[in-house]
């Protein structure tokens, strides 16, 4: 293979007593022979990236270029990636199965092709790096329609099971017909028109105004379903942005990459004999655009007779008792609900008898709290209740001629002597 040098620059020649084997020779050998029709397969998408290393080839005058641009084009798979870089073992970049993002797929495919191709790196012309910036990554983020512009519509439920109901049934009669419906003699799309959008422009209306939205449904639809035909979009405002995402549609690169990527990984698999190999991760949505507007729809008249029986059934629905009552048929039995001796039973067979508290007189019931706060300067009503044995109302009258509840600070809900009681106890 001729190298990468600019003309009229002189050739090093190899030291004696060395050879200095050619690149392309050491990855025709590194590769296993059950990866090399893997290999050889040009994944889908790639045809700018295919176009443009043709193009470099043939300016270096490469022989077995097809070959090599085949070998290239294997390479794009991240298995076949992942696979040549832990058999050629270069040292930059190391592959991670923690990081597979397009910039480390581009880093490895660059190495790797320059070792196919016996130059360096840098020796790839600006369309082949573009054109490899460009490619879509099988697992990758699908990012090319995300200049694309979406509006989006918040419609009324009841509209929604409307284009859905259409939906299904245009489904059955697909089934039934064999993918299409039949019309005046000749088999037409399976599509169904659900409603036509309109927009007005009015010149002399305030900015705000000037542009209208508006949505008529199709009489078929509206009909079956007793609903609104008229309805008004109404642009709200919102300055968050928006992107929309969508699973992965068919006949599109994304889906066809997304395709051969698993099926290479089940074939690389199954040669090599290999269970638990840790599989590269994918994503399956596709970004399609930024949101531009945002409408909600609404009908255009409360007054009319289609959208009022709407509302009615509305208020009806919301209305209707999901529980019934009815007569219960054989022998009933009453079980009572259980209660707190039911529950517990002392192991004696004895049972509890509240202790009912014996009210002091007031002076002794006054030197016992003294007692009480000369142990401890703060006490709870529950604790005090606990230590005096007294009712809890009597036991409150006399202790607020005694002490003070704090109702603030560290202390909330403790009691503590009164200021005069305090100086006398000292």
């Amino acid at each position: 293979v001729p190298s990468c040098q600019a003309p009229g620059t002189p050739t090093m020649a190899p030291k004696r007593g060395k050879t200095s084997p050619t690149v392309k020779d050491e990855v025709m050998e590194d590769v296993k022979p059950e990866l090399e029709d893997i290999v050889m397969a040009p994944p889908p998408g790639s045809e700018h990236l295919s176009q443009a290393l043709d193009d470099f080839l043939r300016s270096r005058k490469a022989p077995n270029s097809r070959r090599i641009l085949h070998r290239l084009l294997g390479i794009l798979h991240p298995n076949n990636l992942r696979a040549a870089a832990h058999e050629l073992r270069y040292n930059k970049p190391q592959w991670s199965d923690d990081n597979t993002t397009p910039a480390q797929y581009r880093a490895h495919w660059r190495v790797q092709a320059s070792k196919i191709v016996g130059c360096k790196e840098d020796a790839f012309p600006e369309p082949v790096i573009n054109a490899l910036r460009g490619f879509l990554w099988p697992g990758c983020l699908d990012t090319q329609r995300g200049e694309h512009l979406a509006w989006l519509v918040k419609v009324p439920a009841f509209v929604t099971r409307a284009w859905r109901a259409a939906s299904d049934a245009l489904d059955e009669v697909s089934e039934l017909d064999g993918g299409g419906t039949e019309m005046d003699g000749g088999k037409v799309d399976d599509k169904e028109l659900l409603g036509r959008m309109r927009m007005t422009v009015d010149p002399f209306a305030p900015p705000e105004k000037r542009q209208r939205h508006f949505l008529t449904l199709e009489d078929n639809v509206a009909g079956s379903n007793r609903i609104p035909k008229e309805y008004d979009m109404v642009m709200t405002p919102d300055d968050q942005p928006i992107h929309v995402f969508s699973d992965v549609r068919e006949n599109t690169a994304a889906a066809a990459a997304r395709a051969a990527a698993r099926l290479a990984a089940e074939r690389a698999l199954a040669g090599r004999g290999s269970e638990g190999q840790p599989q590269l991760p994918h994503d399956e949505f596709v970004l399609e655009g930024a949101v531009s507007e945002k409408f909600d729809v609404r009908p255009a008249s409360v007054t009319d007779e289609a959208y009022r029986a709407t509302h009615l059934r509305r208020i009806e629905e919301a209305t209707k008792k999901t529980r019934v009552m009815g007569d219960v048929k054989g022998p009933q039995r009453t079980v009572p609900l259980p209660k707190a001796r039911n529950i517990t039973q002392r192991l004696d067979g004895k049972e509890d008898v509240k202790e009912k508290a014996e009210r002091l007189e007031k002076p002794l019931l006054e030197d016992r709290l003294m007692g009480l706060f000369d142990r401890q300067s703060l006490w709870s009503f529950k604790q005090l209740a606990a230590e005096t044995r007294q009712p809890a109302v009597w036991l409150k009258e006399v202790l607020t001629e005694l002490a003070v509840l704090n109702r603030r600070g560290p202390n909330t809900g403790m009691y503590a002597l009164k200021e005069e009681y305090r100086r006398r106890g000292a």
